[in-house]
């Protein structure tokens, strides 16, 4: 029989789970169940005195993952990563769903565990406590997390497979390149500088280096 392995969850710094990894936690019983949904989005067709109702593909929606985790004080299992109930969460919850004032924004998540890998943010963390020793200490817990997809823009191009040219672009910021310069690049006007800075999460039109991957919008037909 082979070993047990446990639900991982691992925190990453960039929007791929690639580079920048943080630090990790198991899970301390794996869950019985957990659920995937996906949402697509749609509008109608705005013609006039339509006779029956025509959606209108607008984009990919809200996809969530969630999943219930036991934790388990009364010494039944080893409590990873943590010796108490409440310290595990406390672990649990600065990895994955607090903010991180050096990056201002909690961390990028991957879950593996058998054949899921699955990438996002924790939108929802609710702890349950379910038994207590008698000074009032956690001695059970369930914590119900709510993962939202989250895929970098290089790896979102790449699975849309997409070739229009008013389409996404994605560029490597080489040495010299400053914001406004990418910008007229692609553009052929550098004053997109501040929305291309806004929709890649930049805290600053400097905060670039070299090798970082930015996502160019495709321009709003007039």
């Amino acid at each position: 029989m082979g070993e047990i392995k446990k639900l991982l969850i691992t925190a990453y710094g960039d929007a791929a789970c690639v580079n920048q990894e943080l630090g990790s936690i198991t899970a301390m019983i794996n869950p019985a169940s957990y659920s995937l949904s996906y949402k697509a989005e749609y509008g109608l067709s705005e013609e006039s005195a339509a006779s029956e109702p025509t959606q209108i593909f607008k984009g990919m929606g809200h996809s969530d993952f969630n999943l219930d985790l036991l934790v388990d004080g009364t010494g039944i299992i080893t409590i990873p990563n943590a010796a108490t109930v409440d310290g595990y969460i406390t672990l649990l919850t600065n990895l994955i769903f607090s903010y991180q004032g050096n990056v201002h924004r909690p961390n990028f998540l991957k879950i593996t565990w058998g054949n899921l890998v699955y990438r996002g943010v924790c939108t929802s963390l609710t702890t349950n406590y379910k038994l207590f020793n008698a000074d009032g200490t956690a001695l059970r817990a369930e914590v119900k997390l709510v993962i939202a997809q989250s895929l970098d823009f290089k790896t979102k191009k790449q699975k849309s497979k997409k070739s229009s040219p008013d389409l996404t672009h994605i560029r490597t910021v080489k040495a010299g390149d400053t914001l406004p310069m990418m910008a007229y690049r692609i553009y052929g006007d550098s004053s997109y500088y501040m929305e291309v800075a806004r929709l890649n999460g930049l805290s600053s039109i400097h905060a670039i280096r070299p090798g970082d991957e930015l996502y160019f919008p495709p321009l709003k037909k007039a």
